[in-house]
């Protein structure tokens, strides 16, 4: 979770795939739960030592995500809160649903439909690496119709000097009833989530059982990571968490061990390569397998 909001604010995969490739895998008989978010805060476990072999300062970057994730920061397109700072230290941790950290919040705000299409690709990247990572993914009530912060808490006593409570709002059933609809916003993101899992229910490589490990590519806001399963193959997942469209060396389907790729979800529907390498538009994932 900590991982996937860093490389969201920095656009930059450095730190996830170092810190990933530093984890030890579950044992064969277990697996993970993955989540985007929950109903806690997000507390930003980046160890000293991942950040140093990634050339960052851990105490900088933390802040640098308190900022980015408060609205602090110049060009954030977040809207969360800072919970239990300590004017002391400098430590926080942030608050906030999914979809107002992604920027769907600021975007409505701002009436502002490209920003808007870039905070649901935004939300739905993220989501695409809890379902394609390994293990259990876990989708937090309202996130599958884009809830976004709900500043009512504040009208409940028992609530009021818990901010956390911004990402616990009551279920919105009329925006739930905008689901099917392709054009609202609600219906733009559980559209989303529903291809994710139906696609993921025919990946025998993301069953249990399998390992998965980073991969490093060369564009720094790429994020690649191999699934291998003992028995049921190969995948490849890429993740663009940059704005803008990119590339990286088609060399990384050797790497995963991919002998004859395909693609399970591609963006636009359709595996782009040119010239020896894979495209990606901005906030765009690909997940590739030879089953």
């Amino acid at each position: 979770m900590v991982m996937g909001w860093s490389s969201a604010a920095s656009r930059d995969v450095g730190l996830v795939t170092q810190a990933l490739s530093q984890m030890r895998p579950p044992p064969p008989t277990t697996t993970w739960v993955t989540y985007v978010r929950c109903h806690d805060d997000i507390g930003w476990a980046v160890a000293d030592e991942d950040a140093a072999a990634n050339g960052l300062d851990a105490f900088t970057h933390r802040r640098f995500l308190n900022d980015f994730y408060s609205g602090a920061f110049p060009g954030s397109f977040a809207r969360g809160a800072l919970f239990q700072a300590n004017l002391v230290t400098g430590d926080a941790r942030v608050s906030g649903t999914a979809a107002s950290l992604c920027g769907i919040e600021q975007a409505l705000e701002l009436d502002d439909r490209a920003l808007l299409g870039q905070a649901v690709r935004r939300l739905l990247l993220l989501y695409g690496l809890a379902f394609s990572y390994g293990g259990i993914p876990l989708i937090y009530m309202g996130d599958e119709i884009a809830q976004v912060n709900d500043a009512a808490y504040t009208d409940d006593p028992e609530h009021t000097q818990d901010n956390r409570w911004l990402h616990r709002p009551a279920m919105d059933w009329a925006a739930a009833e905008r689901r099917h609809d392709p054009a609202s916003v609600a219906g733009m993101v559980f559209e989303g989530l529903r291809q994710l899992g139906a696609v993921r229910r025919g990946l025998p490589a993301l069953r249990a059982g399998g390992d998965t490990r980073p991969l490093w590519t060369d564009d720094p806001a790429v994020f690649a990571y191999a699934r291998i399963h003992p028995r049921k193959g190969t995948f490849l997942g890429l993740a663009n968490f940059g704005d803008f469209a990119t590339s990286c060396d088609a060399g990384i389907l050797g790497a995963a061990g991919l002998r004859r790729p395909w693609d399970a979800l591609a963006p636009d529907g359709r595996f782009g390569l040119r010239e020896g390498r894979i495209q990606l538009p901005g906030l765009g994932m690909l997940w590739l397998t030879d089953d």
